[in-house]
């Protein structure tokens, strides 16, 4: 494989020269770095990334940790830390931590190796030693937490109001006369379930309608488990008339259920979700959903990502996007 040395020969250029076109140095003319970018590209010539990272102290590597990659909201994110990162000269690596702590530290760990400039992450059901992230707060890399954020003071984070996009849905049921509602809940340990589940008890409270019964029912991770105990709890309480789902995976299951067992939606049950994944536009009906802003989110967190990169003394930011309320045949 060519390396420098082959660039300088046919080049003429010193090794020293050639080195900084690749280094990026203000030092090159454009006029030279034209002449070794076209010698490299003739001799498919591919700067190693992590040699030049450990020459120059600076790796030009983003590192972003998500708790499931396939997930829609999480993939929605990386597009949009995509769509940012991809002309800053960066380059992104993704990590996975399946919601599990060790996970996620592993991977913090061998970002710290890869001496990556900054990190993007969204924490994982299971966290909750924050300590091996504020170590590298503390080491002055720069950190913006997404979507869930840990119980630290002065952290860059990106999020969404998932107490309002709760309410929001709660409130539209409410506005659609239902008097039977039950909330499919998230892991109440997660932070933005604990918000969703705040925001549907308040909704009710606050709505002035004392005849409007409400339960909350929490699942395991375990889909065909689930679904068993949701087919028990509409046995249970045959007058659900109302459904507010934690998230759109969820809600799509329910919405199945529901015709497994004869049960017209929206006629004799409406169903909100939470998420606006684009297979929610798809369903029969299509569903009712609160949209996360996930492009959004992930744009805004690399935007702050890059700006604390240029300005390391930044005071820590702190963004709330707002949800919205997609109306869809679900619930009409």
């Amino acid at each position: 494989m060519a390396g420098i040395k082959e660039i300088a020969k046919i080049t003429g250029l010193s090794l020293a020269t050639v080195s900084r076109v690749f280094n990026e140095s203000h030092l090159v003319s454009p006029k030279t770095r034209e002449k070794v970018l076209k010698a490299a590209e003739e001799l498919d010539y591919q700067p190693n990334i992590m040699a030049a990272a450990l020459r120059s102290g600076k790796s030009k590597i983003i590192g972003v940790i998500v708790p499931e990659v396939n997930n829609f909201f999480f993939s929605g994110i990386i597009n949009g830390i995509e769509k940012i990162v991809s002309d800053s000269g960066y380059n992104i690596i993704i990590s996975q931590s399946h919601e599990f702590q060790e996970k996620e530290n592993e991977a913090l760990n061998s970002f710290l190796k890869l001496k990556v400039e900054g990190i993007l992450i969204s924490i994982s059901k299971e966290t909750t030693d924050f300590s091996l992230i504020q170590k590298i707060i503390n080491s002055q890399v720069p950190v913006i937490f997404f979507d869930r954020i840990p119980n630290l003071e002065q952290i860059n984070s990106v999020t969404l109001d998932d107490y309002k996009g709760a309410f929001f849905a709660t409130e539209h049921l409410i506005n659609q006369d239902c008097k039977n509602i039950i909330h499919i809940a998230g892991d109440s340990k997660v932070s933005i379930f604990k918000e969703r589940r705040k925001g549907f008890i308040d909704a009710i409270s606050k709505s002035g309608h004392n005849a409007i019964k409400h339960s909350i029912l929490e699942l395991t991770t375990n889909v065909k488990i689930d679904l068993e105990i949701l087919q028990k709890a509409f046995k249970t309480n045959p007058n659900i008339d109302g459904i507010f789902a934690f998230g759109d995976e969820i809600g799509l299951h329910a919405l199945n259920l529901l015709k497994t067992m004869d049960i017209a939606v929206p006629e004799n049950v409406k169903l909100i979700a939470f998420g606006n994944a684009d297979f929610t536009n798809l369903t029969e009906p299509k569903i009712s959903t609160i949209d996360q802003q996930c492009s959004q989110m992930g744009e805004l967190a690399a935007n702050l990502l890059l700006r604390n990169l240029q300005d390391k003394k930044m005071e820590p930011e702190t963004t709330v996007l707002s949800p919205k309320l997609i109306v869809r045949d679900s619930t009409k």
